[in-house]
């Protein structure tokens, strides 16, 4: 497979500004997964995919909640709830936050290759034929599927598991397995990743989808652990 995908100049930039800034992190122990590629992060309430696109030796697609890739939804998300019901800011506060943050953020969004994240079965369908799109072209993939994702708590608990069906939609094009690599950015400022963990021939899918949830939740503990945080 041939990868032809890389950022757009904007996220470049940002990741050569960055990564000085994070000299002190030990990045020895993160490899460039064989594609096709999902890294599953530990989100740590956004610690895990920031430092993620920033420090791996791979240019992943991240998948991203489709407000923050159009700019009146973005500003919508983060008057309205980040830092108004979230955080509790004053209105004028959060509003101008707001609209700055709503300028930026899209188009950086969009320089990183984002893949915008839906809940609607039908926007969903189409989030997975993208995101099996890119894996066949070779691109990689960056998902954060923990269910308490503000949670700054080293350890990995409870994962939503609708994104395996990425598998299930791969192997039926291409007779292949997808390699979920687990990621974890520590407070020790490590960034390692795990052994790919990848579904088999049989039993069906179904049957080993939990399974293959657990090893990844696991494989996440297992990280936090060689950081010393667990």
């Amino acid at each position: 497979m041939s990868r032809s995908f890389s950022y757009g100049p904007l996220a470049r930039l940002l990741r050569a500004a960055v990564r000085p800034c994070l000299f002190r992190w030990d990045r020895s122990g993160a490899h460039k997964a064989e594609a096709p590629a999902v890294y599953v992060a530990h989100h740590r309430n956004m610690s895990g995919p920031v430092h993620a696109l920033a420090l791996l030796p791979d240019m992943p697609r991240p998948w991203v909640l489709h407000v923050f890739l159009d700019r009146d939804a973005c500003f919508e998300q983060y008057y309205g709830f980040t830092f108004r019901e979230r955080f509790g800011w004053p209105k004028p506060f959060a509003w101008l936050a707001a609209c700055a943050l709503s300028r930026v953020v899209p188009a950086v969004m969009r320089s990183f290759g984002s893949i915008p994240v839906y809940r609607g079965l039908r926007e969903t369908r189409a989030m997975m034929e993208e995101t099996v799109a890119a894996l066949l072209r070779g691109e990689s993939i960056l998902l954060c599927p923990d269910v308490a994702y503000d949670s700054p708590e080293p350890a990995t608990g409870e994962i939503y598991k609708g994104f395996l069906q990425i598998e299930k939609l791969y192997f039926e094009k291409t007779g292949d397995h997808v390699r979920f690599v687990p990621v974890f950015c520590g407070r020790t400022k490590r960034i390692l990743t795990g052994k790919a963990v990848c579904f088999a021939d049989a039993p069906s899918f179904r049957a080993q989808r939990d399974g293959v949830a657990r090893q990844l939740v696991d494989g996440l503990n297992a990280l936090a652990g060689s950081c010393g945080e667990l």
